[in-house]
């Protein structure tokens, strides 16, 4: 997970890869979106808590999503350091691991969230918070719960 917050860089996979290289570094996904005639091939593959976005043509990746994790996961056959993604760590606990790693970033509010916001890395990903003080948005607690990361600046 450093590599990737670092650079975007998810093990083997980036933004723009093929499917078949995704297929290739990953294996087949367990869990996938819908299809349909138009599209065969379907818009999300997930790897554990991880979900891979496809481009609009389903050829290739345009988001590396995460919104729910307790002990983040990708498949079994698949070993990776998980660093600070394991239950709700603390936006002190994160940033000072962040700070140790060298890796730059801006606090953002969530406008269409009041209860949450996001720390943008220099690398473009955005790691997603909750404030705690919305007991129906998850996790219900304060903490990291997920992160994206689509290569776009976000204004």
């Amino acid at each position: 997970m450093r590599e990737f917050l670092r650079t975007g860089e998810f093990g083997p996979v980036r933004l723009g890869d093929s499917v078949d290289a995704l297929r290739s570094s990953f294996g087949e996904p367990p869990v996938v979106s819908a299809t349909s005639r138009r599209h065969r091939t379907p818009g999300i593959w997930e790897y554990g808590d991880i979900e891979f976005h496809l481009t609009s043509d389903h050829k290739s990746l345009s988001l590396i999503f995460c919104d729910t994790f307790a002990q983040l996961e990708l498949v079994p056959a698949v070993v990776f350091d998980r660093w600070f993604f394991e239950g709700h760590p603390p936006l002190e606990q994160v940033e000072r691991e962040l700070g140790t790693a060298d890796i730059k970033y801006e606090r953002h509010d969530m406008p269409h969230e009041p209860s949450a916001f996001v720390l943008r890395l220099d690398s473009g990903i955005e790691l997603l918070f909750s404030d705690g003080s919305d007991p129906m948005m998850w996790p219900g607690v304060p903490g990291l719960f997920g992160f994206q990361y689509s290569g776009k600046a976000a204004s």
